[in-house]
């Protein structure tokens, strides 16, 4: 009940992006179990790669964008990979016109073993990378 009270005393803005935060980070991690990754890559790259012209989009937006992914992963009751999430982020931000790139690296930890990760970067805001330039990046869409 207290989760209902505070998704209605929400914005609407912000209902909205949570909604559809919902929804694209449910798909990303359906089809990121379904689909060869390849697929998925190649259809972010044909329809989501190109030039946004606006500068580095509304602070409030990309917050609004940010904070509804982080909600929408925490109430599923599963645990949602930073690659669905970044992919989530990375469609809102594109389709609100705001220039964002989907970025995915990697780091070798101390015994041998191989890190993954991926992360959104905007104009100046980064969501879901609080390592920096720990890993190497192999992947950038946008």
């Amino acid at each position: 009940m207290n989760r209902l009270h505070k998704f209605w005393s929400l914005p609407r803005r912000e209902k909205q992006a949570f909604c559809e935060a919902v929804i694209l980070v449910v798909l990303s991690n359906f089809f990121m179990r379904a689909i060869a990754f390849r697929y998925i890559e190649r259809f972010l790259r044909s329809r989501w790669a190109e030039r946004v012209p606006r500068d580095h989009g509304d602070v409030n937006e990309i917050r609004i964008v940010e904070i509804s992914v982080a909600r929408a992963a925490r109430l599923l009751p599963w645990d949602s990979l930073c690659l669905s999430r970044s992919i989530a982020a990375f469609i809102m931000l594109r389709r609100r016109g705001i220039p964002a790139v989907l970025y995915a690296g990697v780091k070798i930890l101390e015994n041998s073993s191989l890190s993954a990760h991926a992360w959104v970067r905007t104009g100046r805001a980064v969501e879901g990378n609080s390592e920096g330039s720990a890993f190497t990046v192999v992947m950038r869409i946008g």
